[in-house]
């Protein structure tokens, strides 16, 4: 049968169309995940996101890796041991709640307007148009199989209830380099070697020397908030997970959503307040107003 070229691009097309639906479709939902285990015997619990007003997201185990820090250190079962993790630092639940008791991964601070910066990270207000030094402590098994642990993140700026792509706030991997030669293997003089320990950071972000038992890691990353932010409250998200929990497509073209279930890793979802820098003339008419009403009280005195 000969097909000619007009046939062919529009066999083509379609084809592509296809790809793509199933693409878009390669995420489940966290209802439909629940209701699956649920049928099979199995409870339906997982850890969820806050984010009220939001599109659910869900994960089944903390094994292998989470945000923040286990109740006293505890590290996680990993390949070995049987069930999950002590669960510290992780909310099961079989439903999203307001608040997780568990989430303890994300803060944050606001450079001040002569640009410094305060000694301390918080959870406090954002402010429009201002740096703000995102911190993410992430804890994750030395065990497993699999190359890397994403770590994504987002802020949802104009308040619209969606985790766009412009709002990531960090996209970053944590790679696993065990038994194979890495450059940067020894304490940063470059010779290179065999590395046995599975904890090597693969770029400047995280430590880039021999992690030798080290299972926490800490990123800060800087982002100017737009001045156009909604002022009022908004969301942030933050996801880790392990790259075997992502699809190859996804895996091959840097693909993490902010919705959705994923089987290993952990969702916190924060409540932020951004407010709004006065305008230098509201500031000026305000100190006019202050200086007036002292010096009036010292007239009539």
């Amino acid at each position: 049968m000969r097909i000619n070229f007009n046939k062919y691009l529009v066999i083509t097309a379609s084809l592509l169309c296809f790809s793509n639906v199933s693409f878009a479709t390669s995420v489940t939902d966290c209802a439909t995940k629940s209701a699956t285990k649920i049928s099979k015997g199995k409870s339906g619990d997982f850890d969820y996101g806050d984010a009220t007003g939001y599109d659910e997201a869900c994960h089944d185990t903390n094994r292998w890796q989470q945000l923040g820090k286990t109740d006293g250190n505890v590290a996680l079962k990993g390949d070995t041991g049987s069930g999950s993790s002590s669960r510290g630092g992780w909310t099961e639940e079989l439903s999203q709640n307001a608040v997780d008791t568990g989430d303890n991964g994300v803060t944050w601070r606001v450079q001040n307007s002569d640009g410094t910066w305060p000694t301390e990270f918080g959870t406090g207000e954002l402010v429009a148009g201002a740096n703000v030094e995102y911190q993410f402590v992430v804890t994750r098994s030395d065990e497993g199989n699999h190359v890397f642990d994403q770590l994504k993140a987002w802020n949802d700026w104009n308040g619209n209830g969606e985790f766009d792509d412009s709002e990531v706030i960090i996209d970053d991997k944590w790679y696993k380099v065990a038994d194979t030669f890495a450059a940067d293997n020894t304490a940063g003089d470059g010779t290179g070697g065999y590395n046995n320990d599975p904890l090597v950071r693969n770029g400047s972000a995280w430590n880039t020397i021999n992690n030798s038992g080290v299972t926490e890691a800490i990123v800060t990353n800087i982002v100017k908030i737009p001045l156009d932010a909604v002022i009022g409250d908004t969301w942030i998200r933050a996801r880790i997970i392990c790259e075997n929990s992502l699809t190859a497509h996804d895996r091959d073209n840097n693909i993490l959503y902010a919705t959705g279930y994923y089987h290993q890793g952990e969702v916190e979802d924060y409540q932020v307040a951004i407010t709004q820098v006065p305008e230098p003339t509201t500031l000026l008419v305000f100190g006019s107003a202050l200086i007036g009403l002292v010096l009036q009280r010292k007239k009539s005195v």
